[in-house]
């Protein structure tokens, strides 16, 4: 079943905040976040998966936004080229509050996770199925994310 125009702009409608911020939260700049967020919903495009409903469409494009997310790093850990300048509009545009400053410190996995938990709502158990993970491992990271966070917010920034 190939998804018609108007069911994939409606998806795009849906979905495609939650991807983005994701996408944000995981590339540190918008420049990166849109060209992941381009991705997903081109793979979205190629694959015309069939979803079992609304729970399964969210863990679908969160999933496909995190793996898009580990390619694009993996991609870019490989090449020695100089991170771009930011332009005054991105930084305009991307928060650049205390503790989106503190996220941005985590590691990638711990930013993931911190994410998925608190913008997006996820149990520790939808968490670990939609990153292939064990939920006490979820829960392990999130204590460790959060103590990082709190650390960081006090003014002991590692």
């Amino acid at each position: 079943m190939a998804y018609s125009d108007d069911q994939i702009r409606a998806l795009v409608s849906q979905y495609g905040a939650c991807v983005y911020r994701f996408a944000l939260s995981q590339m540190k700049n918008a420049a990166d976040a849109d060209d992941v967020y381009q991705e997903v919903f081109l793979r979205l495009i190629r694959s015309q998966p069939e979803f079992e409903g609304p729970m399964h469409q969210k863990a679908w494009f969160m999933t496909v936004t995190a793996n898009c997310c580990k390619d694009f790093l993996k991609k870019a850990s490989r090449r020695d080229l100089p991170l771009p300048e930011q332009s005054e509009e991105q930084a305009e545009a991307e928060p650049n509050d205390d503790l989106q400053e503190a996220i941005f410190a985590l590691d990638d996995r711990a930013r993931c996770l911190i994410h998925l938990f608190y913008y997006e709502g996820y149990r520790t158990e939808e968490i670990a199925e939609i990153l292939e993970m064990k939920p006490s491992t979820v829960r392990s990271g999130l204590k460790r994310a959060r103590k990082k966070l709190k650390d960081f917010m006090e003014g002991g920034q590692e």
